[in-house]
C-alpha cells in the first residue's frame, strides 16, 4: 500500500466507525419515538419521562461529537488529497456538508438542554 492509500484506510475506518455510533443514535431516536407514542396511545412507556430526557440529552451528546468527527475527516482527506496532487473538486463541498451538520445538532443539542421535559415527546430522529 502506498501512503496515501494507508492515509485514506486510516479515515475510512474512523468513517466507519462513526457511521456505526450515528446509526446507533437513531435506533435510540426511534426508541424515543416510540416510547412517546406508547403515551399518547395511554400504554405503558418503556422510559420514565427523566430517563428519556436523559437519553435524548445523551443521544444528542453523541450525535454532536459524531458530526465533529465527520468534519475532522473531511478536512483530514483534503488535506491528503492536496498533499498526493489528486483532485479536491468535491472536498469542499463535503466540507460545507459537514458544518451545516454540526449545526443542526448544535441546535438540537440546544434545544435539548434548554427545553423541559416536553421536548422528549416531539423526539425526531437526527
Amino acid at each position: 500500500m502506498t501512503n496515501y492509500n494507508l492515509e485514506e484506510d486510516a479515515l475510512l475506518k474512523l468513517q466507519i466507525n462513526l457511521s456505526i455510533i450515528f446509526i446507533f443514535t437513531i435506533i435510540i431516536s426511534i426508541s424515543l419515538s416510540y416510547n412517546s407514542m406508547m403515551e399518547c396511545e395511554g400504554k405503558n412507556k418503556i422510559y420514565s419521562d427523566d430517563e428519556a430526557l436523559n437519553i435524548l440529552r445523551i443521544n444528542r451528546i453523541i450525535a454532536f461529537f459524531v458530526s465533529l468527527g465527520f468534519i475532522y475527516i473531511n478536512i483530514r482527506d483534503k488535506n491528503i488529497k492536496e498533499k498526493y496532487n489528486l483532485d479536491i473538486e468535491f472536498a469542499d463541498i463535503q466540507i460545507i456538508a459537514s458544518i451545516v451538520t454540526l449545526i443542526a445538532t448544535t441546535l438540537v443539542l440546544y434545544v435539548a438542554f434548554s427545553g423541559s421535559g416536553e421536548i422528549v415527546a416531539g423526539e425526531n430522529p437526527n
